[in-house]
């Protein structure tokens, strides 16, 4: 039974987390209260949260393996040699060797890969303000960085292209109801970010993405 809590808990907790960070984020940003220091202290969360969530599911999953004959094994062998360079012998042909290549590429990868394709896309953004000013309010950028780590990979490669259609909607809409002829990428950055988390694996899914998946 308590496993039955736990898997429930480690399976929900994230959407739960994640969720509730970005509409942190969209209060920050509609009752106008964005600021760079705002943003960046929820960046911190996301970032900490990923990597303490990574690390239970790894505690998790040895404590599981160590339960049993022979799964235990598994748990206390070495990878062997020639999966990686020497450089990582002391790591992967240690005892726990096997178990963390295992825990590396189903728990850690993901979580990499979120932070750098976020960076990324946070310098992009930062190069784009740097010439084309008006696409941003103050924090618009910081946002951007924070969206982008909230949705995560693989969901990232919805978000992105969900980025440029939201701008078009939006634009729209102001130019049909108030008149306005620019749009900043603040609501697209917020509009993006919902579609990838609500329906990101169903799109993945859709366009035959699932190779991206870790």
């Amino acid at each position: 039974m308590t496993w039955f809590f736990l898997d429930i808990f480690l399976s929900w907790f994230p959407a739960v987390f994640l969720t509730g960070a970005l509409a942190l984020s969209a209060i920050f940003y509609f009752f106008k209260k964005i600021s760079a220091s705002k943003i960046f202290k929820l960046i911190i969360a996301v970032v900490s949260f990923r990597i303490v969530y990574a690390a239970a599911l790894t505690f998790v999953q040895y404590y599981v393996w160590s339960q049993n004959e022979l799964t235990k094994i598994l748990a206390r062998s070495p990878l062997g040699d020639g999966v990686f360079p020497s450089v990582f012998d002391f790591v992967f042909n240690s005892r726990l060797g096997y178990f963390l290549f295992y825990s590396y590429g189903r728990f850690w990868l993901s979580v990499f890969i979120s932070i750098a394709a976020a960076l990324v896309f946070y310098l992009f953004l930062r190069f784009l303000r740097k010439y084309r000013d008006r696409f941003f309010e103050e924090g618009e950028v910081e946002l951007g960085f924070l969206t982008a780590l909230i949705v995560g990979w693989p969901n990232f490669v919805i978000f992105v292209p969900m980025v440029f259609i939201s701008v078009i909607i939006v634009s729209i809409f102001r130019r049909l109801f108030y008149g306005e002829t620019y749009t900043t990428l603040g609501i697209p950055f917020l509009l993006a970010a919902l579609t990838a988390l609500l329906a990101g694996s169903r799109l993945i899914h859709f366009f035959r993405l699932e190779v991206l998946n870790i």
